[in-house]
């Protein structure tokens, strides 16, 4: 559950300093940048958690 958290608050933090306003568009780009950070997680996962907080 920690691991969640821990992607929730990354995610949010990479939109808020990236400018762009919250959209499905981002879903992707932010996908693979954390995907690349974090190799040991599971693309899926990452994108679940991802559109979910998009």
């Amino acid at each position: 559950m920690n691991q969640i958290h821990q992607l929730q608050s990354e995610i949010e933090n990479l939109v808020k300093k990236s400018g762009y306003r919250k959209s499905k568009k981002l879903l992707c780009p932010i996908v693979k940048i954390v995907s690349m950070r974090h190799s040991d997680i599971d693309t899926k996962q990452i994108y679940r958690i991802a559109k979910s907080i998009l």
